[in-house]
């Protein structure tokens, strides 16, 4: 009995020193995510006050920027577990070396996404969506094609930053940006300060220069600090390296995928709303965006598992690294409840936030509703899905996704979200169910692949 009692008590103490550990890294990224979804709560907070027409522009450009901008970010997102696992294992030069790689690959990514956003038009009017929306999409979309190197490059400094475990220096960066963009958003917003009134583009806009001014911030502050000497990140720039490009690539675009196809389902779902008419897009981008913000504190500490996973690998302990992985899904699931408790019990208050419109108003509290079981799920799913990105293993999570999101979550909304069905209720309904069958699948996947390291290595042993 004694003996139990003192594993037990051990492993009491490990799990809490996990949780320490995940806390130091996750604690600045939620600050850096609140930061950053807080221009998106402003974005929708102001265009909503110049009527809902403005406001489905917004939500209409920026769901298919996030769209088109994940899709690059995930292969981008192959860094940090990669540069977490040369931390780890003390390879300090390769991390260097892969930083400035992923700089080459973001100039890529970049111009292929500037492409594509200059682009949409012509798709915004096949799908049948107001003319005048349509154009203020556009416009939206054009203004922040500026930005797109600036954002990449940070995102690539950010996930160097992530893998080697200071998440300090970004939310420091995101925290002096954050007022900076709103105040450009709203100046080019509403034409104060001498700018021009814009409208939604002015939106785009705004946040396209904070883009710039982030990346300048992190790669000034990266150059400077001691704490980077040691990669030499900032030496001689040397040519692209087909093979490391390439095997960020081969890491990384499963995970753009992945994040494509969800965000690309969220960005259909938002075409299938102005279908039913202008109200139930403004509802939809209310209850989008108080989703998203609430979804920051899952998804910071769902990024420290990344790192902390990925150096319990590179470090050779497998056992640690499948601990860490079970710890931090079952505090994003604890964390999504309690959001979750939070939103059903205050939806009229949080509705009154966003909206004096009492149309738009009604559609939100319905899908406030939904919304509740969709936080869990998402709480769930992304803390597995992170996970696994700390072992390396996004393919099969690629199929578990695109299973999930599309063979499930986009043809039941398309079925329940008819107007002679649910409507947008039953939109938000798939969405739903699919999270929650990729929280399922996705944490069974990470005990499989957790447990298949394990065996290995206690055989090699």
């Amino acid at each position: 009995r004694r003996g139990g009692s003192r594993r037990m008590s051990a492993r009491m103490r490990q799990i809490g020193a996990d949780l320490r550990l995940l806390a130091v890294i996750g604690a600045p990224l939620i600050g850096n995510n609140l930061a950053s979804i807080g221009v998106n709560v402003g974005d929708t907070l102001m265009a909503s006050r110049l009527g809902a027409e403005q406001l489905a522009g917004v939500a209409i450009g920026s769901g298919i920027w996030v769209a088109l901008f994940l899709l690059g970010l995930g292969v981008i997102m192959a860094l940090g577990p990669t540069v977490a696992q040369h931390f780890g294992a003390g390879r300090d030069l390769d991390i260097g070396h892969d930083t400035r790689q992923g700089l080459w690959l973001a100039c890529l990514v970049s111009v292929l996404v500037i492409v594509v956003m200059r682009s949409m038009a012509p798709v915004l009017a096949r799908l049948g969506i107001e003319r005048a929306i349509a154009v203020l999409a556009q416009d939206y979309l054009d203004a922040l094609s500026f930005g797109v190197f600036g954002a990449y490059g940070y995102h690539v400094l950010k996930q160097m930053n992530e893998g080697v475990g200071r998440a300090l220096p970004i939310m420091t960066v995101v925290t002096i940006s954050l007022p900076i963009n709103v105040l450009l958003n709203y100046s080019f917003l509403f034409g104060r300060f001498g700018a021009p009134a814009l409208g939604a583009p002015g939106c785009g806009l705004g946040s396209g220069i904070s883009f710039w001014l982030m990346f300048l911030m992190l790669a000034g502050y990266t150059a400077r600090s001691s704490h980077y000497r040691r990669f030499r990140i900032w030496r001689a720039l040397e040519r692209p390296d087909g093979a490391a490009v390439a095997r960020l690539v081969v890491l990384g675009l499963p995970i753009g995928l992945s994040l494509f196809l969800q965000s690309g389902l969220f960005t259909v779902v938002a075409l299938l709303m102005a279908k039913l008419g202008t109200n139930a897009v403004a509802a939809h981008q209310i209850t989008l965006n108080y989703c998203g913000l609430v979804f920051m504190v899952p998804l910071g500490f769902a990024m420290a598992l990344t790192v902390r996973v990925g150096q319990a690998i590179g470090a050779h302990q497998v056992q640690a690294a499948r601990r860490i992985g079970l710890t931090g899904v079952i505090l994003c699931g604890s964390l999504a409840s309690a959001a979750a408790t939070a939103t059903l019990n205050f939806a009229p208050a949080i509705v009154g936030v966003y909206t004096r419109d009492p149309a738009v108003a009604a559609v939100a509290l319905t899908l406030f509703r939904v919304a509740a079981l969709l936080q869990f799920a998402d709480g769930i799913q992304v803390a597995a899905s992170f996970a696994l990105r700390g072992l390396k293993d996004t393919r099969v999570p690629l199929l578990i996704n695109a299973t999930s999101y599309w063979g499930i979550g986009f043809s039941l909304a398309y079925i329940c979200g008819r107007p002679d069905a649910a409507g947008a209720a039953g939109i938000w309904s798939g969405l739903a169910i699919a999270l929650g069958v990729a929280a399922m699948l996705l944490s069974v996947r990470f005990l499989m692949v957790a447990g298949r390291l394990l065996a290995s290595t206690r055989t090699a042993s």
